[in-house]
Formats: structure tokens, sequence, C-alpha cells
């Protein structure tokens, strides 16, 4: 095994723990929406993690837990999933699109 500095076994911790909260987020949507749920795509979806990890690298943790993703609506998913168009793997949303996600989530904490 390759040797690891404390620094990269840090950042997969931050990552690691940063995707499992997202996780469950999801999770919370997915029984919030019921079976609306349904009418999203397996791509639109993990668009939705995607920009959902984004996100929480500006939401303080404390405040990240205060939000109720069973709560949000359909609308707001697609509010958030229209923010991140273009968004993919090695395409962040622009800082503008993230600020936009973030007050979507806040308001429904």
């Amino acid at each position: 095994m390759p040797d690891v500095t404390q620094a990269e076994v840090g950042r997969r911790l931050y990552h690691v723990h940063r995707e499992k909260l997202v996780e469950n987020a999801i999770k919370l949507i997915q029984q919030g929406l019921g079976t609306e749920w349904k009418s999203f795509s397996e791509d639109e979806i993990l668009l939705l993690g995607h920009l959902l990890q984004c996100t929480w690298n500006t939401i303080d943790q404390k405040i990240w837990e205060k939000i109720s993703f069973a709560r949000i609506t359909k609308r707001d998913i697609v509010k958030i999933l229209t923010s991140g168009k273009g968004v993919g793997p090695g395409k962040n949303p622009e800082p503008a699109e993230v600020a936009e996600i973030k007050k979507i989530l806040l308001a429904i904490s």
C-alpha cells in the first residue's frame, strides 16, 4: 500500500462525510416527495446529489442539520436542477448557482 499523507487522508474523510450527508438528504427528499420522486430521471438524481455536495461545502454543518429535506417540494428540486444545467463530472456550478441553491435549501429549514 503506498504511503498516504495525513492531508490526503483528511481530504478523503471530508469527501466521505459530505457524500454520506448528501445521501441521507436525498433519502429524506425521496421519502418526502413520495411518488413524485419517480418523475426524476437517474441522471437528474445524480445531478441533484452533485449539486447538493457543492452546496454542502458552503453551509455550516449545524445549519445543514436543520434543513428539513423531507419538506422540499418537486418545484424546489426543479429549481435546483435548473440552477445546475451544464454541470457534471469535472464541472462544478458557478458560485452564483450555488448561492441560489443554498437560498432554496435555507428557505425550507
